[in-house]
């Protein structure tokens, strides 16, 4: 008898839509998922950054903290919630993880989705302290001490405060 979904093992993968991220994804789901046994918790966070300017009027410039609108209509919400999740490659951080969320489907894989907005090393730890998360997976850029120190570490962060296991895979390995 198939389990229900609160008996399976939320797994939480952080994807950030690059090329390693990708990779990531497809190791995960051929070395760890076991899909009658696991449910995926996809999760990505996506930081405002100077695109999120543009959503001001053209004179206002947004304080540190500030969403874009406070205000306004449903369709300009929209719209700005569509420009902020664009990533460089074209497709949205939704769409990223409904096409992953798809593949998983095919591996008959449950699976939901969570954009974070904001700093993924303060959110992914975040989310699983506020969720129920059995295992997070993260890939590592291997910075080294030296970057890791001025620009910090997503996956260090996740080590250091996140209250479930945390597997940390280097793009070298996949």
């Amino acid at each position: 008898m198939p389990l229900s979904i609160t008996e399976k093992r939320r797994v939480a993968l952080a994807y950030d839509g690059s090329d390693d991220a990708n990779k990531l994804f497809d190791w995960a789901v051929k070395n760890i998922m076991r899909p009658e046994t696991d449910h995926i918790i996809l999760l990505s966070a996506v930081h405002r950054n100077e695109k999120s300017t543009t959503l001001f009027k053209k004179d206002e410039k947004p304080k540190e903290g500030d969403l874009p609108m406070l205000s306004t209509t449903v369709t300009k919400v929209n719209e700005a919630i569509k420009e902020v999740e664009n990533y460089p490659h074209g497709l949205t951080a939704r769409q990223r993880l409904e096409d992953m969320s798809d593949k998983l489907r095919e591996y008959n894989v449950s699976s939901e989705e969570h954009i974070l907005w904001g700093d993924a090393k303060t959110l992914l730890p975040r989310y699983t302290q506020a969720h129920k998360v059995d295992l997070l997976i993260v890939g590592s850029r291997g910075l080294g001490a030296v970057k890791s120190v001025f620009l910090g570490s997503v996956s260090d962060s996740c080590l250091k405060e996140c209250p479930c296991p945390v597997l940390v895979v280097r793009n070298t390995t996949i």
